[in-house]
């Protein structure tokens, strides 16, 4: 079902391998499978993943990491909960929408969280940073609902820095974290074969593809489009703005139920400045990057792109 090779040693502090397919008659695009590696821990349980049950009305939130997970999650969740405020102010988001994969590429093995997604009550919101070839094959079987949320490469390379470093998953400086961003060391990478790949299926009409950057630009729009997607109700011109206001940037930062900050300096190791949620700006990579970084970055995704006749702007616009 899956091949596995090991990887030479990172800066990720857990041995990483890398895994891809031995069959695929199970996805979607017609593509060889084969050349598609996914970097992930030793010892990721691949195989209960892949046979994970799922129900006619699960939806999966799917991104590479740092990309909007999270506010697509409570935004998500909200919509196929009849815009329960009140149970999204006091009931954990992790708790009400489950990360799929988690117990399989974390350090921290408090929660077997394939488990809690088999427990967890209809509908359910899953949440997976899990490329295509890796999700279960009952989503690419049964066709489940997938929301794809997509952001550009130097705002994710930026934040998920930050993040890793400061959950203590990666040591060393930002040269060296671009190096093995753009060499596919970093777990769930290759980051351009994750987006590519859903961005080829953003037609299909069960797959919801969205930007970060589309959702900072109008996220009215997106929620009205992601409504229909999810076949809930229409929201009235009030329910639109609390719902908006609800999941800004501030506010959801300000919510221990949403922003897990508080939650893992509780439960694991943190540096002092550790932040789940950090700028939420698009853009911040500008007075982050430095040039020649910035440079190294723009001719790797002009190569991984051109195999696609693709360029940048043609996935996330003008930045």
């Amino acid at each position: 079902m899956y091949e596995c090779e090991s990887l030479a040693k990172t800066h990720t502090n857990l041995p990483l391998v890398r895994l891809r397919c031995s069959g695929s008659n199970w996805l979607p695009l017609q593509q060889d499978w084969s050349t598609r590696w996914c970097t992930v821990p030793e010892g990721y349980a691949a195989s209960r993943v892949h046979a994970l049950e799922t129900r006619d009305d699960d939806v999966f939130v799917v991104t590479y990491p740092k990309c909007g997970t999270t506010w697509m999650q409570e935004l998500a969740w909200l919509l196929l909960n009849q815009l329960d405020f009140e149970r999204a102010s006091s009931v954990y988001l992790r708790e009400r929408s489950i990360f799929l994969e988690y117990s399989g590429i974390s350090k921290h093995k408090r929660r077997d969280t394939i488990q809690l997604c088999e427990q967890l009550a209809s509908p359910r919101l899953i949440k997976s940073h899990l490329p295509a070839q890796l999700l279960p094959r009952q989503v690419w079987q049964h066709k489940r609902k997938i929301i794809y949320v997509a952001r550009n490469p130097k705002d994710v390379l930026v934040s998920s820095y930050h993040f890793f470093v400061g959950l203590e998953y990666w040591t060393g400086d930002l040269n060296t974290y671009v190096d093995e961003f753009i060499n596919n060391q970093l777990v769930y990478s290759s980051y351009w074969a994750h987006i590519v790949d859903f961005w080829r299926l953003r037609h299909d009409p069960y797959v919801f593809f969205v930007t970060y950057e589309q959702m900072k630009r109008d996220l009215k729009s997106v929620i009205e489009k992601l409504s229909t997607f999810l076949g809930v109700n229409s929201l009235s011109a009030q329910q639109l703005e609390q719902l908006i206001g609800h999941t800004s940037f501030d506010n959801m930062k300000q919510s221990k139920y949403a922003n897990a900050t508080g939650l893992l300096k509780e439960t694991q190791k943190t540096s002092t400045d550790f932040e789940f949620m950090r700028r939420g700006i698009v853009g911040a990579f500008k007075d982050e990057l430095s040039e020649c970084q910035k440079q190294k970055l723009d001719k790797w995704t002009a190569d991984c792109l051109s195999e696609f006749n693709l360029t940048e702007t043609d996935i996330f616009g003008q930045l």
